[in-house]
């Protein structure tokens, strides 16, 4: 019988994850899943207060690079701690919100929200515990970024999702669009402050949440969504 140590080899080799930056990546990506993003956050964002479908994207990003020097860290359970201390700071301004913090976002769920991140944690940190595999905290984060995450930041499917933004902005009349002259509409659409689109691609590969707010919402409205470009199930390669 297989054992667990070759099945998640084999996991991570299928979904091109195999060098040690980008098994650290996926495990930033599977952090902020699990901590923060299938959490009462889903309900302030779902809330009149809550963040923007632009604002979440802009924040899970940023939670992404703040995840990753986490699990660089010498001592995990340390950096788990001190990355729990980043999501539950009310203060703290959330990316792409001109300033807004959790205590704005968040009003009417703060309770449900600390307590998802502190068990969410606390169960991460238990993971030290088993042995059945040499990095229990490694397997669980990648596998639960390949299970919620595929076309996260961080993950190698990301920097193909960011191709396709430049090669249906370059085109906007790309099968991929569905057609209905919506190529044309984004293009119309796009805010003067978004940047060239070579400069566009390389701040969505690095850091995305630094672009101007306006850009986030365009983006969100046209391209970061799961149902069409550049997620669809149109074949690109083979239409």
């Amino acid at each position: 019988m297989t054992d667990l140590h070759e099945l998640h080899r084999q996991r991570c080799e299928e979904a091109g994850i195999v060098s040690a930056d980008a098994i650290v990546n996926a495990m930033a990506v599977g952090l902020v899943i699990e901590v923060w993003r299938n959490s009462p956050v889903e309900d302030m964002h779902a809330s009149r207060r809550g963040p923007s479908d632009a604002e979440m994207f802009a924040e899970s990003t940023a939670l992404h690079d703040r995840a990753v020097l986490a699990l660089q860290e010498e001592n995990r359970a340390f950096a788990l701690i001190d990355f729990e201390r980043h999501l539950l700071d009310r203060m703290r301004p959330w990316a792409g919100t001109e300033g807004k913090t959790l205590k704005e976002l968040g009003y009417g769920h703060l309770g449900t929200y600390a307590r998802h991140v502190k068990d969410r944690t606390n169960a991460l940190m238990s993971l030290a515990d088993h042995t059945c595999v040499d990095d229990p905290l490694q397997v669980y984060l990648v596998n639960r970024a390949l299970g919620s995450g595929r076309n996260h930041k961080g993950m190698p499917s990301w920097p193909v999702i960011v191709e396709r933004i430049c090669i249906l902005l370059a085109a906007p009349g790309h099968p991929a669009w569905y057609g209905d002259n919506s190529g044309e509409r984004a293009l119309a659409a796009m805010p003067p402050s978004a940047p060239p689109i070579d400069k566009l691609a390389e701040i969505l590969l690095s850091t995305p949440y630094r672009l101007p707010r306006e850009v986030l919402v365009w983006l969100s409205h046209h391209f970061l969504f799961c149902a069409g470009p550049p997620y669809s199930i149109y074949s690109w390669e083979n239409p």
